[in-house]
């Protein structure tokens, strides 16, 4: 039996990977600060079939726990916010995945996917950009700690012996997607969610990114020492792909208001506000950067190597309103 390690393993993504390849007959195995939480309707619960590890991403012992035996690694653990310290960013998101990396070819794995994001494009690209596209960190913390880790995992493929994999997903969706369905759900129902102009969500609902997971991982050299793009190829706008719940709720979202004054207004009043008013309602001037993207990203490279996704936006929300009204989110249907 196969064995895959998982780092961030208590997380929307990393759950949704270790019960795949659990489903798919693997031994897994997952690293992360805390155990899933049964009592939290809002995060993924335990699932008996992972072998859960406690500990830290960066830490030697922790890893090479996790990483022992294993044919294939996953990293998925990363600090995903718009702001913050740097060195935080620099430790967890653009060195650990290089630690990781060299703990799984030491220990005798033949394949390490890392999850970057298709963030370090920046905000500002070209519509249609591909993996060739210029890179921008954008003063952001996020998008220059992505960067830097696929810089850092270079020079470590070595085809017939190590495969590293580099994936960029786009705004990942579905049940328990805390950036891009929990938390804008909340604020719809709070009636506080801004919409932004011309904004656009580049979306890939869950399922589709494991695929994705799955077929570089399958591909060996063919799919190694590269990154690909995962969206499902569609840029939605943003008034429509939370509009759609906030019709679910009987709800108006808020009017919507050009990126050129959202952005000042919020950072406005994130500087003036306590911080206690700042976490209630989200008020963080890079948030508001990420909400004034505009283009779509080219999935093309992925799809060459047989990937599609499919599950579309009309089941994948579906899916995902079950679940909110599973958990009190949204009114039964």
């Amino acid at each position: 039996m196969p064995t895959v390690g998982i780092t961030g393993v208590s997380g929307f993504i990393g759950d949704a990977v270790a019960r795949r390849y659990a489903d798919n007959g693997w031994s897994v195995r997952g690293l992360d600060l805390r155990l899933p939480d049964p009592a939290d309707p809002l995060t993924p619960h335990p699932d008996s079939r992972v072998d859960y590890l406690v500990g830290d991403v960066t830490s030697p012992a922790a890893i090479a726990e996790l990483v022992s035996g294993a044919d294939l690694v996953v990293h998925t653990a990363a600090i995903v916010a718009e702001s913050g310290d740097w060195t935080d960013f620099d430790r967890i998101n653009a060195r650990a995945p290089r630690q990781v990396a060299l703990a799984a070819r030491d220990a005798g794995a033949t394949s390490f996917v890392h999850l970057s994001s298709v963030m370090v494009h920046g905000f500002s690209f070209p519509h249609g950009v591909d993996e060739a596209g210029p890179l921008d960190h954008a003063a952001n913390p996020y998008c220059a700690s992505k960067i830097r880790s696929e810089h850092m995992l270079r020079g470590l493929d070595v085809p017939g012996e190590f495969h590293v994999h580099i994936l960029r997903p786009g705004d990942v969706y579905g049940p328990m997607s805390m950036p891009w369905i929990i938390r804008p759900i909340q604020h719809i129902r709070s009636r506080i969610y801004l919409v932004i102009k011309d904004g656009v969500i580049n979306h890939v609902y869950i399922d589709n990114l494991v695929d994705a997971i799955e077929v570089v991982a399958a591909g060996g050299a063919t799919s190694s020492g590269r990154a690909y793009i995962v969206t499902d190829g569609i840029a939605t706008p943003a008034r429509d792909f939370w509009g759609w719940y906030a019709d679910q709720m009987g709800r108006s979202l808020a009017p919507t208001l050009p990126g050129w004054l959202a952005e000042p207004l919020v950072g406005g009043a994130a500087a003036i506000l306590p911080e206690s008013w700042r976490r209630r309602f989200d008020l963080d001037r890079q948030s508001i950067r990420y909400l004034r993207r505009r283009g779509a990203y080219s999935n093309a490279a992925l799809r060459s190597l047989g990937w599609e996704p499919r599950v579309a936006l009309e089941v994948g929300r579906e899916n995902t309103a079950a679940w909110l009204r599973e958990i009190g989110l949204l009114p039964s249907a």
